[in-house]
C-alpha cells in the first residue's frame, strides 16, 4: 500500500494522500504539517495499534522531539475531527501504549476520482448535462495538470530529495556549532548552568571536552581557523551592543582578545589563514559593512560599506559571509530593498579590489548562513515566509542554479561545511501558554500551564475585557486566536491575516493592529475584534511591534529592523505616518497614561556601547531620561505594568526565567525569579494588574550531519 497513490475515507472525512489534504464534505480543513502526517500513519494502519516510539520515529524522522508533541498533535487532530477521547469514533488511546485509528476506512486509488465526481455530477444535474459537463471537466483537468507540470517544472528545477541525518549531539541544548576545517572536530556552545559552555566533539571517537566552563553570555558566532587550532568566537553579555572578538585553543586554554574586531557574527578565513572576512555595523550611521582583517585583527579593510535601509549585511547572530577554497572571492549575504519589498541576494566579492558580482538573480526570503560546500558550490539556509520552516539549499557557482537539500518541517539555524560534507543545528520547538497570578503581598507567582502545542507562540496580549490573544499555527497559518484565562474556549479570530511577528490590542474596544507580511512587504493591518474588515494601516516594507496609546485613537511602531526607527499612525488610516526619532530605537510601549514612549537603543559612549532604555514626551518626542538595565536582557519586549510606573520586562539566569521590574521614575527595581524554565518569548499583564500571561518555548536544538542529499 501506498500513501502515494491512495486516498482514505472514513466518516465524512476524505484524506487524498496525493494532494496532501484533508477534506470534509468536499471543502478543505486547516491542518499542520505534523497532524497530517501524524494521520496518513494512523489511518494507513487503521484497525492496529501503533506504538508511541514507532509514531515518533515515523512522523518526526531525524528529529528530537518529546512524547509531548505527540500527545499535542493527537489532540489537535481529535480537534479537527470532532473526536471524543472518551467516546472516540476515530482514534482510540491505548494508555501507556500507543493509539489506534477505529473507524471504518475505505480506500481508492486516484484513478478512481473521475467515478466519484460523475456521482455527484449525477446527484445535482440532469442526465443529458452530467456527461458533457464531465466530459469537459476532464479535459479541463487534464489542461490544467498539464500546465501544472510545466508550471511546476520551471519552478522546481531539480526538487529535494528527503535529506537524512546523522545526529552529533543528543542533549537539545546546542546554541551555536561549526566544523573544524578537516571534518575532525564538531566545536559547539549549549545551554548550561548561568549561560552558555563551548564545548569540543571528535567525530571519529565521539568524545567530548568542554572548552570553556558556562559563562553569563550567548555565544553568536563560531569559526575554527584553516590550521584547526583556534576557535574564534563572539558572544553576547552584559547589555553590550557589540563585543571584541576572541579566540581560544581548540585543544584548550586561556582566551585571548583580538582587538579592534566588533562583530557579532562568525568570521569565515582565507584558505591560507592569513586573513578572514566579517561583517559590522555603525548603527548610528545606519551603515554596515563588509570588511576583512589579518588573523591577528590588525590591517583592516572595508571592501563594500552601505547606508541606509535599501541594502544591508546581516550583522548578529549568523554566518552571512564565507571565503571560497580557492582563495578567489567572499560570497556575502545581502538584504535589500525595493520598490516590492526586502528580499536577500547572493554576492560574490573580490577580496583584491572589493568589486562585486550577485552569484545569480535569485531572491531569496531570508538569508543568514552561507558556506561553501565545496569550490563548485555554495550553501545557504532560506527561511520560509511567514512560517516556522526554512530549507538548506545548494546553489551552483558557475550556473547561479540552485537545488533543495532539505524538504521537511524543521527548521535549521547555522550551517559549516567540511570535506564536501554539511553540518546544521536542528531545531524543534514546542509552545505552552500560562498565567500567573499574583497576590497583593508576593514575590512568588502561582503560574497555571493553560496549554501546549507544536509550533512557535511568540505573540500574547489581555484584552480589557479578560480575555487572552495569542497567535497560533494550529490552523496551519499563523493566526490569532483568544482563550478565557483559566483555558477555556480557545477560538480563532483571524483567517488568512499573513500575521507576523506582533499585534496589539485596544485597550477601549479590542480593535487589533498587527504586522502581516504581503507582497514581500510587511505592514501594519487593523482589524476589528472579531478578526473582520482587515484594513492596512501603514505602506512601510518594514513595520512592526505596534503599541496603543490608551485612548486606542493612534498607534507608535518601530519600522526596520537592522536600522530601526520610531513612527506613528493614527488608527483611522487618513494621514500618512509620522517619524519620532531619527537614530536608532526599537520596540516602543506607550505608558498607562499615554504621555511617555519607551523603547530599547544602543547608547554609545566614546569607544564603548550599551543598551539601555529610552523614554521620550510622547507628543514632543524629546528624551527625559536613559535607564541602564541591571541584569542581562536579551528579549527587547517591554510592558508597562497597569497603573504603575513600572517597565515590565523577561531576564534569563541560565535556563531560568525571571521578571524585571524597573520603576520608569527612578531606576530603581526588583526581580521575580524563577517565573520559568526556557525561554518566554511573549508576556502582558491583565487590565488591572495582578494576572501575568506569558508564552513558553520548549526547543531541542542539536547538531546533524546531513547525508544522501
Amino acid at each position: 500500500m501506498s500513501l502515494e497513490t491512495h486516498n482514505f475515507a472514513f466518516g465524512e472525512f476524505l484524506l487524498d494522500t496525493q494532494e496532501k489534504v484533508l477534506l470534509r464534505d468536499g471543502k478543505p480543513l486547516p491542518i499542520t504539517p505534523k497532524a497530517l502526517q501524524l494521520l496518513f500513519v494512523l489511518v494507513e494502519k487503521h484497525g492496529h495499534l501503533v506504538e508511541k516510539d514507532e509514531l515518533i520515529k515515523l512522523v518526526w524522522a531525524g528529529s528530537f522531539v518529546e512524547e509531548g508533541n505527540l500527545t499535542f498533535t493527537i489532540g489537535l487532530l481529535r480537534k479537527l475531527l470532532g473526536d471524543d477521547t472518551k467516546h472516540p469514533r476515530f482514534i482510540e488511546t491505548v494508555p501507556r501504549r500507543g493509539y489506534r485509528f477505529i473507524a471504518e476506512v475505505k480506500e481508492s486509488s486516484h484513478a478512481a476520482l473521475p467515478a466519484i465526481a460523475n456521482e455527484k455530477l449525477d446527484a445535482v444535474l440532469p442526465p443529458h448535462k452530467s456527461y458533457w459537463l464531465l466530459a469537459v471537466g476532464i479535459v479541463l483537468l487534464l489542461s490544467i495538470f498539464g500546465l501544472g507540470f510545466i508550471w511546476f517544472g520551471k519552478q522546481a528545477g531539480n526538487p529535494a530529495k528527503q535529506a537524512k541525518f546523522t545526529r552529533l549531539t543528543t542533549n537539545g541544548k546546542v546554541t551555536n556549532a561549526t566544523i573544524s576545517p578537516d571534518g575532525s572536530s564538531l566545536v559547539f556552545a549549549q545551554k548550561e548552568g548561568i549561560g552558555e559552555s563551548l564545548w569540543r566533539r571528535q567525530i571519529t571517537t565521539g568524545s567530548q571536552t568542554q572548552i570553556l566552563p558556562p559563562q553569563n553570555v550567548a555565544f553568536v558566532g563560531l569559526t575554527v581557523s584553516p590550521d584547526n587550532r583556534y576557535i574564534y568566537y563572539s558572544v553576547f553579555s552584559q547589555n553590550e551592543a557589540v563585543q571584541t572578538l576572541s579566540r581560544v585553543p581548540i585543544s584548550g586554554g586561556a582566551p585571548e582578545k583580538i582587538p579592534e574586531i566588533d562583530s557579532d557574527v562568525s568570521v569565515s578565513f582565507s584558505p591560507d589563514g592569513k586573513r578572514f572576512a566579517f561583517t559590522a555595523v555603525r548603527a548610528s550611521l545606519k551603515e554596515t559593512y563588509l570588511k576583512m582583517a589579518d588573523a591577528d585583527g590588525t590591517n583592516q579593510k572595508t571592501l563594500i560599506k552601505t547606508k541606509g535601509d535599501d541594502r544591508m549585511f546581516q550583522i548578529f547572530q549568523a554566518n552571512p559571509v564565507a571565503w571560497s577554497p580557492d582563495g578567489e572571492t567572499i560570497a556575502c549575504a545581502v538584504q535589500e530593498t525595493d520598490e516590492n519589498g526586502v528580499f536577500y541576494r547572493v554576492l560574490l566579492v573580490n577580496p583584491q579590489d572589493g568589486s562585486e558580482k550577485y552569484l545569480s538573480e535569485k531572491r531569496w526570503n531570508t538569508i543568514e548562513n552561507v558556506v561553501w560546500k565545496d569550490v563548485n558550490s555554495l550553501a545557504v539556509i532560506d527561511s520560509e515566509p511567514n512560517s516556522p520552516i526554512s530549507y538548506i539549499w545548494e546553489i551552483i557557482r558557475k550556473t547561479g542554479k540552485v537545488r533543495q537539500l532539505t524538504n521537511d518541517f524543521n527548521d535549521y539555524q547555522w550551517l559549516s561545511s567540511a570535506g564536501g560534507n554539511l553540518f546544521t543545528v536542528q531545531k524543534n520547538v514546542s509552545s505552552s501558554l500560562h498565567v500567573a497570578d499574583f497576590a497583593e503581598n508576593t514575590k512568588t507567582p502561582q503560574a497555571k500551564h493553560l496549554f501546549g502545542e507544536a509550533g512557535v507562540i511568540d505573540n500574547v496580549e489581555w484584552s480589557h475585557d479578560g480575555r487572552i490573544y495569542y497567535n497560533s499555527w494550529s490552523s496551519g497559518k499563523n493566526e490569532i486566536w483568544q482563550i478565557n484565562p483559566d483555558g477555556t474556549t480557545p477560538r480563532q479570530v483571524t483567517t488568512n491575516s499573513h500575521l507576523t511577528f506582533s499585534f496589539a490590542i485596544s485597550s477601549l474596544d479590542n480593535t487589533l493592529v498587527f504586522s502581516a507580511l504581503q507582497k514581500g512587504r510587511m505592514s501594519l493591518f487593523a482589524a476589528n475584534s472579531d478578526g473582520q474588515n482587515i484594513h492596512q494601516l501603514t505602506d512601510g516594507i518594514h513595520d512592526f511591534l505596534p503599541s496603543f496609546s490608551p485612548d486606542g485613537k493612534t498607534i507608535v511602531f518601530q519600522r526596520a529592523s537592522v536600522m530601526p526607527t520610531l513612527w506613528r499612525v493614527a488608527l483611522a488610516g487618513k494621514q500618512p505616518s509620522i517619524q519620532l526619532t531619527g537614530y536608532h530605537a526599537s520596540h516602543p510601549a506607550i505608558s498607562p497614561d499615554g504621555q511617555v514612549i519607551v523603547y530599547h537603543f544602543v547608547d554609545y559612549v566614546g569607544k564603548n556601547s550599551h543598551w539601555k532604555l529610552g523614554l521620550i514626551n510622547s507628543e514632543t518626542h524629546r528624551l527625559l531620561k536613559k535607564l541602564a538595565f541591571p541584569v542581562p536582557i536579551l528579549e527587547r519586549k517591554t510592558v508597562w505594568r497597569p497603573n504603575t510606573n513600572l517597565l515590565t520586562m523577561i531576564f534569563n539566569n541560565g535556563e531560568n526565567v525571571g521578571i524585571l521590574l524597573l520603576s520608569a521614575t527612578n531606576g530603581k527595581f526588583e526581580t521575580i525569579d524563577n517565573l520559568a524554565v526556557g525561554r518566554v518569548t511573549s508576556f502582558a499583564w491583565s487590565p488591572d494588574g495582578s494576572r501575568f500571561a506569558f508564552s513558553k518555548n520548549s526547543e531541542t536544538n542539536d547538531v546533524v550531519l546531513l547525508n544522501g542529499y
